[in-house]
């Protein structure tokens, strides 16, 4: 559970109220922290625990979560947003086939020269990389 709480603090560091909602959500996503959670299954669930939450305080949750850098959003071919813990991990990068859906997570020596280039470069440092490419993966560029 120290996960939870550490979370807990970074929202109240944020001013963030506790409230059950974010309580639920944030035990929901620790949870599954291994997995892509599909916003259906996320509403699903928190919806199950809290008959009062509507889906519109849901999704400004997981927002606020995004931009706080506890998770990422990954948009699925076939299977739509999907939310991906990234709280305390320093790289998460994703290709995701556009043709199939097919999703790979990236290797760390991609991002270690691309970190050192934006040292070179820009003069910018402890990058906390996160980045998601689209394309097609090479069973999809098969003629």
């Amino acid at each position: 559970m120290k996960r939870h709480k550490d979370l807990i603090s970074v929202l109240r560091a944020n001013n963030m109220r506790i409230t059950p909602a974010r309580r639920a959500l944030i035990q929901f996503i620790l949870n599954n922290k291994t997995r892509r959670i599909p916003l259906r299954e996320i509403y699903d669930h928190v919806g199950s625990v809290l008959d009062s939450v509507d889906r519109s305080s849901i999704y400004r949750n997981l927002q606020v979560l995004k931009k706080m850098d506890v998770l990422q959003e990954l948009n699925l071919p076939k299977v739509g947003k999907c939310f991906q813990f990234v709280f305390d991990r320093k790289v998460h990068h994703y290709f995701i086939c556009k043709e199939c859906g097919r999703s790979s997570r990236g290797k760390p020596e991609l991002f270690q020269r691309i970190e050192q280039a934006l040292r070179d470069v820009h003069g910018f440092s402890k990058a906390n990389l996160s980045v998601v490419f689209y394309g097609l993966c090479s069973n999809c560029t098969k003629d």
